[in-house]
């Protein structure tokens, strides 16, 4: 069986472990009633949204601390080693995970690095970033959409190389970092050559991770004052 990221294949299980991990995945699903991101097996496939898994994992060790069962944690403890070392290889490395040494120990003996090939998901100019930082700039542009801060130095805050990251921000053309399955096919970006400098617009639906495109529309400007939503509803935005 092969799964893959963004169309990208990185592991390689064996039929009856990639029956099993899947099998343990959908009972964890169903135990915190949360999706994992791992879907399949389909045709000898697996798909994995790697945000989801990183979200999913930090839910499940939230619920794994709350569980006094010893016996209940001796029967998760594979399968949470498992996406541990899944979450490590295409997300960086989890602060949470230093809290329960007997995942975090145990992960790379339950699946070996060696195992598993590179997986550059996220954007075409994200790929030369250390995989440590895809999930970070995915997090910071999606906090840049929603409002929270006015600008990626704001953002940032010193932490990051702000240019380095500003270099792949204004490169990819949609400013909500998403895989490209989840791009809408309706996205219209454009470059214009504004007074203080070159101001890129993006209108497209917005994504519903339930159904899909939504008949919501959202507009998006990103320039040298930062990223904000200026326009949000049905149909395309006004014309200005």
């Amino acid at each position: 069986m092969i799964a893959y990221v963004d169309g990208i294949p990185f592991w390689e299980p064996g039929q009856s472990t990639a029956q099993m991990f899947c099998t343990q995945v959908r009972a964890l699903e169903h135990w915190i009633q949360r999706s994992s991101g791992i879907v399949g097996p389909e045709s000898d496939e697996l798909f994995i949204d790697p945000l989801k898994l990183r979200e999913f994992l930090v839910f499940q060790l939230n619920a794994w601390n709350r569980q006094g069962s010893p016996t209940v944690k001796a029967m998760m403890l594979g399968a949470m080693q498992v996406l541990a070392a899944l979450d490590h290889h295409l997300n960086g490395s989890l602060l949470e995970l230093s809290g329960n040494p007997e995942i975090h120990n145990g992960m790379h003996g339950a699946l070996p690095p060696s195992g598993l090939r590179p997986a550059p998901w996220g954007p075409p100019a994200a790929a030369d970033l250390p995989q440590s930082v895809r999930f970070e700039l995915a997090a910071i542009v999606q906090d840049l959409v929603r409002g929270w801060y006015k600008t990626l130095a704001e953002r940032t805050s010193g932490g990051w190389s702000t240019d380095q990251l500003q270099t792949v921000v204004d490169a990819y053309p949609v400013p909500l970092l998403m895989p490209p399955q989840r791009i809408p096919p309706d996205l219209i970006s454009t470059v214009d050559a504004g007074p203080d400098g070159p101001r890129r617009t993006s209108v497209m639906s917005l994504w519903d991770t339930v159904y899909g495109v939504s008949r919501l529309r959202l507009q998006v400007v990103h320039d040298t004052t930062g990223h904000r939503i200026t326009w949000l509803g049905f149909g395309d935005p006004p014309a200005t």
